[in-house]
């Protein structure tokens, strides 16, 4: 048997030898000095509390499915909505958009279908208008205003949101990243998770 001592480490050798075929086998066993063990023992005690820590830190997300129904506040609208995670920012239908002026800023008043036959008419100033390239077609330009909105029960305030013609699409808004950052993960197994119960203070 040899014996080598590395970093406190303490390293057995012990040779076997076969009459048979003349193969020698090392066996090798490892045995930590005790000051060592003190060592390693303190490092993991200040680890567990780092890890712990960093672990809490992590902030949860909100599970959502593809489909939810979005609510927008505070006018309490309920409407439905594809989540997107493929589109920048959030879009709605509205009809009868109409721009004015309201002292020097440009406000827009539109309605926003709620049932087959009935609309909620809201006024916001507009922030700034969105151009949308389209293949083979004119671009277009699309007023932007902020909502405040509810899924479930994660609620964000002055969401961009532009406003559009979405009568053709089966579902009137779409939800895209700049709602979804750093708040909801997208499950595409999933629809209709919850319905919208946010507290707003």
């Amino acid at each position: 048997m040899a014996t080598i001592a590395f970093l406190g480490i303490q390293i057995y050798l012990k040779y076997f030898s076969s009459s048979e075929n003349s193969i020698r086998v090392v066996r090798v066993k490892f045995q930590l000095s005790p000051i060592l063990k003190m060592f390693l023992g303190l490092i993991l005690i200040v680890s567990i509390p780092i890890q712990a820590k960093a672990s809490n830190e992590i902030p949860s997300k909100h599970i959502i499915g593809w489909i939810e129904k979005v609510k927008i506040l505070p006018e309490d609208i309920s409407v439905l909505a594809k989540i997107d995670t493929g589109a920048d920012h959030s879009s709605l239908n509205v009809i009868n958009p109409i721009e004015f002026m309201k002292g020097e800023e440009k406000w827009i008043r539109f309605s926003i279908p709620v049932k087959k036959d009935e609309t909620v008419t809201v006024e916001r100033p507009i922030i700034r208008f969105a151009r949308i390239k389209r293949k083979k077609a004119p671009g277009l330009k699309r007023p932007v205003i902020l909502f405040n909105l509810c899924i479930g029960t994660l609620y964000k305030e002055n969401v961009p949101v532009n406003l559009a013609d979405r009568s053709g699409f089966k579902y009137h808004m779409l939800i895209g990243r700049s709602f979804l950052k750093g708040a909801a993960i997208v499950d595409s197994s999933l629809t209709l998770t919850q319905s919208p119960s946010c507290t707003v203070q």
